[in-house]
């Protein structure tokens, strides 16, 4: 039987150690701030307000790769009531709610046309373009995600110039490997792009979501040495990009007291761009102990579960003895 201190300190652990993860709560786009979907006052409002950003239903991840909601997350097949305008050329800031500093993994930004409004399309048969990407930087030794919380949990990408005008939706998407299954957090806006491109992306530039992740190996970010590829195609515009630091090139090494200075993962296109597969390949070091949050107790949400690391150890409360998850 349960002490009344066992149980105390039991509640203890269990209050500070579940962690948050995070949504979408706002963007920018032509000096202006579009709300996102709020999971957790929107559904009890009366009339439930209309955003820009479509349905999330949690701030916890998807984790089945062939599952339609990683493309907009649960719920996020569906229409949004507003539509945000955009210049081409200009930026789209995403600010994210918190993001864990050990949820380490990469950050990206994808496009996919309505074909029409997307205040009727329905994002299940959505073809996507890669608009930027980055992930493991070895010359920092970090991460994507660790940049997005250095610019206080946002992540700005640009809207390609050349770009035709119409109706998108654009996906901000963070992937968490600090536990495998790969843990996947997409949100996606509505959009009208405005000016006076004229290309559309087509052929190898186009990926479906489900289907980019297919036969993704994902590595264990814990064991050393790894190696990283951001997953799908290069972008599909040249300029295109973001303002975070990009991922290291392709086949670059990384070991202890090693540099390489990071580059664009960003390829150069013609007026209709194919694209090959990204080439941002690093082979990794173990992450810096400077770069990790401490570790935290299991927490539900979404469709998955936030794991406390295999690799990292804690002491029994009852016990004294060391465990390994």
């Amino acid at each position: 039987m349960f002490t009344t201190f066992q149980i105390l300190a039991c509640s203890l652990i269990a209050a500070t150690g579940v962690a948050g993860h995070g949504y979408v709560q706002n963007f920018s786009a032509n000096g202006q701030i579009y709300q996102g979907f709020h999971p957790f006052t929107d559904p009890y409002a009366d009339p439930v307000p209309a955003r820009a950003v479509r349905h999330v239903p949690s701030d916890g991840p998807v984790t089945n790769v062939q599952d339609a909601s990683i493309g907009c997350n649960v719920g996020g097949q569906k229409p949004a009531g507003i539509v945000a305008t955009i210049a081409a050329g200009s930026p789209i800031t995403f600010t994210w709610t918190n993001w864990p500093a050990d949820h380490h993994g990469p950050v990206s930004t994808y496009m996919a046309s309505c074909g029409g409004s997307c205040s009727s399309f329905d994002s299940t048969n959505a073809k996507w373009f890669k608009v930027d990407a980055a992930g493991y930087d070895s010359a920092k030794n970090t991460w994507a995600s660790d940049d997005l919380i250095a610019n206080g949990n946002t992540w700005t990408s640009t809207i390609p110039s050349q770009l035709k005008a119409g109706e998108y939706l654009v996906r901000n998407e963070i992937i968490a490997l600090h536990s495998l299954p790969a843990q996947f957090y997409p949100s996606c806006a509505q959009v009208k792009v405005t000016g006076n491109g004229n290309t559309v992306p087509s052929g190898d530039a186009l990926v479906s979501i489900p289907g980019l992740y297919d036969s993704v190996q994902f590595p264990d970010i814990w064991d050393t040495p790894f190696t990283f590829k951001i997953p799908g195609p290069a972008p599909a515009f040249a300029s295109s990009g973001n303002s975070n630091s990009q991922a290291p090139a392709a086949e670059s090494t990384s070991t202890s007291g090693s540099s390489h200075a990071p580059t664009s993962t960003s390829a150069i296109t013609s007026s209709v761009p194919t694209a090959s597969e990204d080439p941002s390949e690093t082979t990794a070091s173990p992450v810096s102990s400077s770069s990790l949050a401490a570790p935290s107790a299991t927490s539900a949400g979404g469709n998955g579960t936030c794991r406390r690391n295999r690799k990292r150890s804690y002491v029994h409360i009852f016990t004294g003895r060391r465990d390994r998850d």
